[in-house]
C-alpha cells in the first residue's frame, strides 16, 4: 500500500458519531468503517461497505465537493486538516479496479416488474437507477443531452 494513503488512513480518528457519513455525505457512506479496513490494508473489504452505497466511486472519490461535504464535517477538520476522504474513496475503488474484485451485487427482487423511469443521467440519476435495478426494476433513464452524463458545465458555476 503506499505510504502516504495509509498515512491518511490513520489519521482518521474512526469516530463514532460519523459526522463524516451522517451529516456530511448524502450517500451516507460508513467513512469510518472503509477507512478503519483501509488502516488494516483490507482494501477488498473497504470496497464492499462503500459498494452498499455508491457504484461511483471511482468519479465520487474525485469530484465530490469532499471540503463541503464529508470533509467539512470531518472533527479533525476543527482543529486542522481533515481527513483526505476523496482520495481514500477514489484508492479504494482504483485498487478495485486494478485487481478486478467482484462487485458482489446481488440482485433482488423486491421491484420485479415494476418499470420506473429516471429523469437525468448525471451521478444522482445513474446511481438511483444502478440501485433501482439491483431490485429488480426495469429502469429507464431520461437525458435531455445525447449521452448519459448530467450538466457537468453547470458544476464548475
Amino acid at each position: 500500500m503506499e505510504e502516504d494513503i495509509k498515512e491518511m488512513a490513520n489519521y482518521c480518528l474512526n469516530c463514532a458519531n460519523k459526522p463524516c457519513s451522517q451529516k456530511g455525505c448524502p450517500l451516507s457512506n460508513d467513512i469510518p468503517a472503509f477507512i478503519k479496513c483501509v488502516k488494516e490494508n483490507n482494501i477488498k473489504e473497504a470496497y464492499k461497505i462503500l459498494l452498499n452505497t455508491t457504484v461511483l466511486g471511482n468519479i465520487c472519490g474525485r469530484i465530490c465537493p469532499h471540503k463541503k461535504q464529508c470533509e467539512g464535517s470531518c472533527i479533525r477538520g476543527i482543529k486542522g486538516e481533515p481527513v483526505n476522504i476523496g482520495k481514500l474513496e477514489a484508492y479504494v475503488f482504483d485498487t478495485a479496479l486494478k485487481n478486478g474484485y467482484d462487485k458482489n451485487i446481488k440482485i433482488e427482487n423486491d421491484l420485479k416488474g415494476k418499470k420506473v423511469a429516471v429523469v437525468g443521467g448525471g451521478p444522482a440519476g445513474l446511481t438511483c437507477s444502478a440501485f433501482l435495478a439491483v431490485k429488480g426494476a426495469k429502469v429507464t433513464i431520461y437525458e435531455k443531452y445525447n449521452k448519459l452524463r448530467g450538466n457537468f458545465n453547470t458544476w464548475n458555476t
